[in-house]
């Protein structure tokens, strides 16, 4: 095997084919890794394989990205599974009880491997295309009878827009001859590098939430077909070796034991071949499977065997590169092994073709039996108050193709926001999520109230219940209901037409989205600090007051129905100025709205990621403008245009230049407003006029260092005052207009930081943690002392301006939906 394997890559990578179809090298006219090859290059050899053995070979488009290039997947088989693609993908839905119906364990098993998701991660999609052209290489007897029993699906790219990024500045920045040394400029990626997607999202952590349009897309052609295998490839640093499964603990206990067990096979076939070969790779480190919206958990929660493989490389490598060790890391290296890895995959799951498909129908009939769960229903209760974010659950629930009902009766179960047992009647609208279903494995992930941790030692956020997330009262139950029947809201079609004005409350994202649209088309918008009364509906502080009377839009009945049925909120009529239970409109608790002019930095010095997250916020999901500016124009922004300046995290070099600082500071004094998100906050408490100070560590919970610690313990030793993402619940005034419309808010705490409670009127505690607020997730024996009787949240009154201080992050890869009412507040109302 070794002997042909070697000759069919030799054939490859230096320009020999067979009839009419061509190597990638003689294609594109240089040997695979001796240049960066641009996306729409790649794709130009994937659709020459297809024109040429069509029989053999079938593309989907699945959409675009956000800059409007393709996504595509490439179907690769015997003639005969070809043929018969969408009787294949049925039946195989089927055997995952996604569809009604028996499914045939006798199909061929389904290799989904899957390329660029970071897209400076440059090697996999350059070995899709070795990959592609061994599969369908008439001289490959071996590729022949794999595919006799299996179905190969390659996206070559599943983030062309970070890739092209990549491409364009490597193209541009390398010589004739690549220079290997590290501190040449093809190896210093620019801000905000090639990794991330149009928003400078890591769609790799956004299987799940699917918050970005690549990340919808992709899920929803995934879904279709329910893969059997899901290889997901990536790169790391330039010293490392190779890395391929087994993976790290913690693995999820809903992991089944044939999807551990399967992926030992995989990494020993694998590390079999690259034994053979002299190359150095690694497994069972690092890379663990637990947070649920990666590229390998996602699939495994889904029934797949899903799996990571990690070549040295990324950003810096380029085609050529130094390590520690001062080899030569190559392109070609580096696309020769991911595509060694790609064909050994596909070789070991062909040998074990028949088990592969018997162990994935085991999986699908274990969830809808509800073995999978630990909870056997979830019932999020209905709350008129929070209907507004029960639709953007439903919204999340659909995209991820989980099935929810009504139902009627009683149940015991355990209540999130208590975290106590109880017996509870389910009301009309109660939401039903039973876990005896095809995605019950998933569900149980996102719904646990507590995942178990095998390790503390984790890659990621150890906490993520939608339940809190959402904040969203939630019952889970190891009962199973019966009578289920379809779920739904009722659709909003408002009536408009009132001679005096209109009112919205202001108890969701939507309403914000609403206002957002409104106040772009230049209607008048006013909001009453205070609740008030319009015949039986309440409606809560922040509410909307549309009048007719003196709003300079004409149409303006047209508007508001069109985009509050866009969004599904209600609109009521108002009759007269007089409120019930509350101050009448024409009041000084009742503001007119300013739209306001909002400023973001976007650049080097920055944290890509949550710039991205503040962009993505407004640009897709609140849809009001913003401007994004170059750290380096500090000093040519026209301060006296912008209204509100964001502050994502990361180093703002002007708060350390004395003249800069001091003219940043007027501005707020003159009427400015600033919303400081999580590290910045520190950075602002450093400046001579803020009022916000580091919380004091008490001295009874300071931690004791030990002269005896073993050194194999350092890296557990330095847990106990780390956590990776844990949810605190958060203590609220919401009488501040900073927390209007949230009843319940919990926080995704990742670091140490809490600030003392302001006093003597320095400014307002508006959220902070107290005792025992700790909800979900790891943290740290010693960390967790500290973390109590602490504000995260806060609010300070600079002169004529407002500094709004987030400590945590109310955007986190926004699908932290609580926090984007709480960032709406912060940059609509006058919260001083």
């Amino acid at each position: 095997m070794l002997k042909n394997l070697l000759a069919i890559l030799a054939c490859m990578l230096f320009g020999f084919s067979y009839g009419q179809v061509k190597s990638p090298a003689e294609f594109l006219g240089y040997p695979v890794g001796t240049k960066v090859t641009p996306h729409w290059k790649v794709l130009a050899y994937y659709d020459h394989i297809l024109k040429q053995v069509p029989g053999q070979v079938k593309m989907e488009s699945y959409g675009e990205s956000y800059e409007g290039r393709p996504l595509r997947v490439y179907y690769i088989s015997s003639a005969k599974h070809i043929a018969n693609l969408d009787q294949i993908r049925t039946n195989n839905l089927k055997l995952a009880h996604a569809l009604e119906g028996d499914g045939d364990s006798n199909g061929p098993a389904i290799v989904w491997i899957s390329n660029n998701i970071h897209g400076n991660e440059t090697s996999s999609i350059e070995a899709s295309m070795l990959t592609l052209y061994a599969l369908v290489d008439p001289q490959n007897s071996k590729s022949k009878a794999w595919l006799e029993n299996t179905l190969v699906i390659l996206d070559p790219c599943l983030n062309p827009d970070g890739t092209e990024r990549y491409n364009n500045w490597y193209n541009g920045v390398v010589g004739k001859n690549y220079n290997p040394q590290l501190y040449a400029r093809e190896h210093r990626e620019p801000w905000p590098a090639g990794r991330y997607n149009h928003y400078y999202f890591d769609m790799n952590r956004d299987w799940a939430w699917q918050t970005q349009q690549e990340s919808v897309l992709r899920a929803s052609i995934y879904n279709k077909w329910l893969p059997h295998i899901h290889v997901d490839f990536h790169e790391q640093g330039i010293n490392s070796p190779y890395y391929f499964p087994p993976a790290a603990e913690p693995l999820h206990e809903v992991i089944t034991p044939w999807q551990r067990e399967f992926q030992t096979t995989i990494g020993k076939h694998n590390a079999k071949y690259f034994d053979s070969k002299g190359w150095l790779y690694f497994t069972k480190e690092r890379f663990d499977l637990f947070y649920p919206s990666y590229g390998d958990t996602y699939p495994i929660y889904s029934g797949a065997i899903g799996m990571t493989f990690e070549k040295a490389g990324n950003g810096s490598a380029g085609l050529g590169v130094y390590t520690d060790d001062k080899d030569t890391l190559t392109l070609v290296d580096r696309a020769i092994q991911h595509h060694a890895s790609g064909l050994n995959v596909i070789e070991i799951v062909s040998q074990h073709a028949p088990k592969v498909v018997a162990e994935f129908k085991k999986f699908g009939d274990d969830a809808a039996s509800g073995k999978l769960s630990s909870f056997q229903t979830y019932i999020v209760k209905y709350d008129a108050s929070r209907e507004k974010t029960l639709r953007a659950l439903l919204t999340l629930l659909d995209k991820n193709k989980i099935k929810y009902y009504a139902a009627s009766g009683s149940v015991r179960g355990f209540d999130y926001f208590s975290k106590k047992d109880g017996n509870h009647t389910l009301q009309e609208k109660d939401l039903v999520i039973p876990g005896n279903q095809s995605k019950g494995a998933l569900i149980r992930v996102l719904f646990e109230p507590e995942a178990k941790l095998t390790d503390s030692v984790t890659y990621d956020i150890t906490a993520w219940s939608l339940p809190y997330v959402y904040g969203l009262p939630t019952l889970a139950s190891k009962s199973k209901l019966a009578d289920l029947r379809p779920y739904s809201l009722d659709s909003i079609q408002n009536t408009v037409g009132s001679n005096f004005g209109y009112a919205i409350k202001w108890d969701g994202f939507s309403s914000a989205q609403l206002l957002g649209a409104l106040l772009k088309q230049q209607v008048t918008v006013k909001a009453s600090d205070q609740s008030f009364k319009i015949g039986a509906e309440e409606f809560p502080k922040g509410s909307l007051l549309i009048m007719k009377n003196g709003n300079k839009q004409k149409e303006v009945d047209k508007l508001v129905k069109a985009e509050a049925d866009r969004l599904q909120v209600r609109v009521y009529a108002i009759q007269s100025g007089i409120m019930e239970g509350g101050k009448d409109l024409g009041s000084s608790d009742v503001k007119t709205l300013k739209a306001p002019k909002v400023l973001m930095m976007a650049g080097e010095g920055l944290r890509a990621t949550n710039v991205g997250e503040v962009w993505h916020y407004f640009d897709q999901q609140l849809q009001y403008p913003i401007v994004l500016v170059n750290p380096t124009d500090f000093s040519r922004v026209k301060w006296d245009e912008v209204d509100v300046f964001i502050m994502p995290n990361g180093n703002y070099a002007f708060l350390k230049d004395k003249a800069q600082s001091a003219e940043f500071a007027s501005w707020i004094r003159k009427g400015g407003k600033v919303i400081a998100l999580e590290g910045v906050v520190s950075q602002l408490a450093a400046q001579e006029w803020s009022a916000m100070k580091v919380a004091k560590q008490d001295s009874a919970t300071k931690s004791k260092s030990n002269p005896l610690k073993k050194y194999g313990d350092r890296e557990r030793g330095a847990l106990e005052n780390y956590t990776a993402g844990a949810i605190y619940k958060v203590t609220i005034d919401n009488s501040h207009p900073l927390m209007f419309g949230i009843k319940d808010y919990f926080t995704l705490k990742q670091d140490a930081n809490l600030y003392q409670y302001m006093e003597n009127n320095a400014g307002w505690n508006v959220g902070y943690i107290q005792e025992n607020a700790k909800m979900s997730g790891f943290v740290g024996h010693q960390l967790g002392k500290k973390l109590k009787n602490g504000m995260v949240f806060g609010t300070q009154k600079l002169g004529q301006g407002t500094v709004v201080y987030l400590a945590d992050n109310v955007l986190f890869r926004n699908f932290w939906e609580s926090g984007k009412l709480v960032m709406a507040n912060a940059v609509f109302f006058a919260v001083e």
